[in-house]
């Protein structure tokens, strides 16, 4: 990390933030400072870009430190082998472009690539490609932890795994990720694109059903909003024979920035909030998921036409590491739904739209599914303690032998492992 932002307080900017702080001076200080500030006991919160956190990220009278991912690519390593050393604080758009000038690509990308790399590690990170590569975390061939006494240590599969575990998707509840070692896919420009529109979000559930029987995408996502409800294939590459024909078929002959970059215009609200929740359930449940989530679509604030709903496949390999927090499954194939709200800023309309994720959060649970704690993610302590078991009473363990009981200390994961 080449630099990190520090704020008494903060707005929490992150297309999700529903609280408000008063924003302060912001210091830009040296790659030393994260290991001395950590290693001060002092109260922190740690944040990457800020992006869809529903206030979790957000201080008020401690302190906050997060990435600057201005200077940060000049720091990435070339390691060989596809492998690539990459500071926490760079944004997949700088990462992205700098592996592709040099022939190669990250095989999940998210959506909107101005978040910082360790910000997403933090909490899982799917995309489109997730369908043929699962998490981004799946992709992580070790990690640098600061802990709570300064020290700096490197994760993996083989050394201190039981920190690898809970710190990819751990929301920084383990430490802080400084660098990062990611595996790497050799960069395809020419992608072929197939459409597909569907008549109800039932019928977009169905069909995701029958892509991820499919052994041959590469990417996927389904999409339903402002009146119209589509899903997209990818494939890698065109090849002498195009995988389908006709006007919803198009060779897109441009990098991968320019297919998972559409939010990168969007700019914070400012009387109105963006309440984001994802849900991920196996995939023969995909359509009982989707079907609740219909359901809210008919009462406000869900029937607004910014509201969307968002559809992955993730695929994930038999020996894939049982991070801890992320919302991984047992099922190799997994779906997950996400149901993105823009609310006034009114307490009431506020309070009524958390609701309705929490019932959400009931069936996923009841479906064999775990939500995804980046958004709007209210964890109640009974809750917690059945997605994650004994994971939770270790997490309270390690905070207190890194001596982390003041970092991060207000996410909900860590007031539950508190309590149980």
């Amino acid at each position: 990390m080449s630099a990190a932002e520090v704020s008494a307080a903060e707005f929490d900017t992150d297309f999700g933030g529903l609280h408000r702080a008063t924003p302060r001076a912001v210091h830009r200080l040296p790659s030393a400072f994260p290991s001395a500030l950590l290693g001060s006991g002092r109260p922190l919160t740690l944040r990457g870009s800020g992006h869809s956190c529903a206030g979790q990220t957000v201080t008020g009278d401690e302190l906050l430190v997060t990435y600057a991912p201005e200077s940060a690519t000049r720091e990435i390593r070339d390691l060989g082998e596809g492998l690539f050393e990459v500071p926490a604080g760079a944004s997949w758009h700088g990462l992205e472009r700098y592996l592709n000038r040099r022939g190669r690509a990250f095989p999940v990308l998210p959506d909107h690539l101005h978040m910082s790399v360790g910000g997403t590690l933090s909490v899982g990170g799917a995309g489109s490609g997730s369908i043929r590569s699962g998490w981004q975390i799946d992709h992580v061939e070790r990690i640098q932890l600061i802990d709570g006494t300064g020290r700096h240590r490197w994760c993996s599969r083989t050394d201190h795994e039981e920190l690898f575990r809970f710190a990819l998707g751990g929301l920084g509840t383990v430490g802080l990720i400084e660098r990062v070692v990611l595996r790497t896919v050799e960069h395809e420009p020419r992608l072929h694109e197939h459409r597909t529109d569907h008549a109800s979000l039932g019928a977009l559930a169905e069909h995701t059903i029958q892509v991820a029987d499919r052994g041959d995408v590469d990417f996927y996502s389904g999409l339903a909003g402002r009146g119209r409800i589509r899903s997209t294939i990818v494939w890698r590459s065109a090849g002498p024979a195009l995988p389908c024909e006709g006007e919803d078929c198009t060779v897109v002959a441009q990098s991968p920035v320019g297919q998972n970059d559409s939010h990168a215009a969007w700019t914070p609200l400012v009387d109105r909030a963006r309440m984001w929740a994802d849900y991920v359930v196996p995939v023969d449940r995909c359509v009982s998921m989707v079907e609740t989530v219909a359901a809210q679509l008919d009462r406000a604030p869900f029937d607004s036409p910014a509201t969307r709903v968002y559809i992955l496949v993730i695929r994930r390999r038999a020996d894939a590491v049982p991070f801890a927090f992320a919302p991984v499954l047992p099922a190799p194939v997994s779906v997950g739904v996400g149901l993105y709200a823009t609310v006034e800023r009114d307490p009431d309309a506020v309070a009524d739209v958390r609701k309705a994720f929490r019932d959400l959060q009931r069936r996923c649970c009841e479906l064999g599914g775990r939500p995804y704690l980046y958004g709007v993610a209210d964890l109640d302590d009974a809750k917690a303690a059945g997605l994650y078991g004994d994971d939770l009473n270790r997490l309270a363990e390690l905070r207190s032998a890194l001596r982390l009981e003041r970092v991060n200390a207000q996410l909900p994961i860590v007031l539950a492992a508190g309590r149980t």
